[in-house]
């Protein structure tokens, strides 16, 4: 897979953009994110600045938290594709959402998006 492994803590000794430009790489197939919460903090100035095709993520937090982040993703053209509870935390959920420019390289068909533009 040609990959690398990053370990610490984020973000208080490793940013998820550190870890790109360790990497020299400016685009992500895959964002794997389960952070404890630091996904509030770290998701979307990382998705501004490099290119992501999808976005596996646990949430953890109450129902207005989750909606909140997911209207961040949402305003950066990112749709559900997939939603698991997770059985051992109630607070919590794992999204996997594809970016619209990603869907054609791999055959996706859209559906309406879950959250409205007016939403966000």
């Amino acid at each position: 897979m040609n990959g690398e492994l990053f370990v610490g803590m984020i973000p208080n000794e490793l940013t998820v953009s550190s870890m790109m430009e360790k990497s020299g790489r400016k685009d992500v197939d895959i964002l794997k994110m389960d952070i404890e919460k630091g996904e509030f903090g770290a998701l979307e100035p990382f998705i501004r600045e490099y290119s992501v095709c999808q976005i596996l993520i646990e949430i953890h937090g109450t129902p207005a938290e989750h909606f909140k982040m997911l209207k961040i993703m949402a305003r950066y053209h990112f749709r559900i594709f997939n939603v698991d509870p997770n059985p051992y935390c109630i607070k919590c959920s794992e999204y996997s959402l594809i970016h619209d420019n990603c869907m054609d390289q791999y055959g996706v068909v859209p559906l309406t998006p879950i959250i409205p533009r007016s939403e966000y």
